[in-house]
């Protein structure tokens, strides 16, 4: 799939986004992440460790969800940034609140912007899939963890993937 194709399906999805039913609901997550643990399971083995430092890792979450109440689907997009890089691509997500938790699930990928350093636009089949639990200690404010999976099915099957667990304050808006 060339550039002017991939750039076409973006147009079209953004402009479906716009024209959402009024009655859809517009979220912005604001996010800090620390990573704590990072492996890679293969069928033989599971790599992975602690990590020996912390960092933060900033991230922006946009999500036009159908539906307000119970379990609720959007799209939307993710851009994390790294100091001088950040990378966006699409998302897909279900979520739901139950009292003060508030589960989530998003996969995303297929697609990525980097502006910084590179300045590019890449597509192919590597995937993110992300699960979070989160307790709210407001009604703007949650702090959590999460499990952020790395998968590349044309690379590798299903049963080879990376993945980094996270715990984040995120600011919802």
């Amino acid at each position: 799939m060339n550039r002017c194709k991939i750039v076409a399906v973006m147009a079209l999805l953004v402009g479906f986004m716009v024209i959402v039913p009024a009655a859809a609901d517009t979220q912005v997550d604001i996010g800090l992440n620390i990573p704590y643990y990072a492996g890679i399971e293969t069928e033989d083995d599971d790599f992975g460790a602690a990590l020996d430092y912390a960092f933060l890792v900033p991230d922006v979450k946009i999500n036009y969800f159908f539906n307000e109440k119970g379990i609720r689907l959007g799209v939307g997009a993710r851009m994390f940034t790294a100091i001088l890089e950040t990378m966006a691509y699409p998302i897909v997500t279900v979520e739901t609140e139950i009292d003060k938790l508030v589960l989530s699930a998003h996969v995303g990928g297929g697609a990525f912007l980097f502006f910084g350093l590179l300045n590019d636009f890449a597509t192919g089949s590597f995937y993110m899939p992300e699960v979070t639990i989160a307790y709210k200690l407001g009604e703007r404010f949650s702090v959590g963890t999460g499990a952020l999976l790395f998968f590349a099915p044309d690379a590798a099957d299903f049963n080879n993937f990376a993945y980094i667990g996270t715990v984040f304050a995120r600011f919802t808006f």
